[in-house]
């Protein structure tokens, strides 16, 4: 695949409000300390949609506007790649529970946010963007795949794309199926050519073989069975200023990404 750039970039989790201070973590300039999970207000949201927006929603919203505030490009401009392994668990919940009721009645609001690309839903219609919206899931390979799609978009129609990963935690019964544990959300504004405030080049290719990059010491453990969370392998190499990242793919292969300043 031709290279792409890496423009700027969002992150949002447990005592990690935003990428400047994921950088600082990432590098060990100073250490991470355990936080309640954030509440995100996105300033793309007017009030009144904010309280009508799932959770799930105003995560990916939060961390997509973080990136786009450094990366320079106009947000209407932008295509985006929206990637989710679970959706949102809650909704998934209520719905179940909502139908297994005497009688079943079902919210119109939660069944729309129940579709799976219900953020990006949101994010066009509040960006007023008209540019291609792409929503996928690929399990513990859904951030490996977000970011094929996104870079071969940047790379074939020579765009800016965003590409937001996000994961939260189901409720009981469903997290006994899928136990993440903490929720975590990351964005990257990749670009055909050097912009925004990190202009790292990203060469990316599909290996065979069980991905090499282990999750990185600054971090706790318990954030890493959050699909989402992968990215923070490639994130790390941003922050220290450039090296390798292999991600997780699908079976017997993976994602490698050399990343340069």
């Amino acid at each position: 695949m031709n290279p792409v750039w890496l423009a700027s970039a969002g992150v949002l989790g447990p005592g990690l409000p935003d990428w400047n201070t994921a950088r600082d973590i990432l590098r060990g300039g100073v250490p991470w300390t355990d936080a309640p999970d954030p509440q995100p207000v996105p300033a793309l949201l007017p009030a009144n949609e904010r309280r009508r927006a799932s959770l799930p929603a105003r995560w990916a919203l939060m961390v997509g506007g973080d990136a786009l505030a450094s990366g320079g490009i106009a947000q209407e401009d932008v295509a985006i790649v929206f990637a989710s392994c679970g959706g949102d668990g809650a909704i998934t919940d209520q719905i179940c529970r909502a139908l297994a009721a005497h009688p079943p009645e079902m919210s119109p609001t939660r069944f729309h946010n129940s579709v799976h690309n219900a953020p990006a839903g949101y994010w066009s219609i509040f960006a007023r963007s008209r540019a291609p919206s792409t929503t996928l899931c690929g399990y513990d390979a859904t951030f490996a795949a977000g970011l094929l799609e996104a870079a071969a978009q940047a790379a074939v129609e020579q765009r800016p794309v965003l590409l937001v990963a996000y994961d939260l935690p189901s409720p009981e019964p469903l997290h006994s199926l899928w136990p993440v544990s903490r929720p975590f959300a990351a964005a990257l504004l990749l670009s055909p050519s050097p912009a925004g405030a990190l202009k790292m080049r990203l060469n990316i290719a599909l290996v065979d073989g069980a991905a090499a990059t282990g999750w990185p010491v600054a971090l706790p453990p318990g954030l890493d069975n959050n699909p989402a969370a992968e990215s923070v392998k490639l994130l790390a190499a941003a922050a220290l200023g450039g090296g390798r990242a292999e991600l997780q793919y699908l079976r017997n292969s993976h994602v490698a990404v050399e990343i340069a300043a």
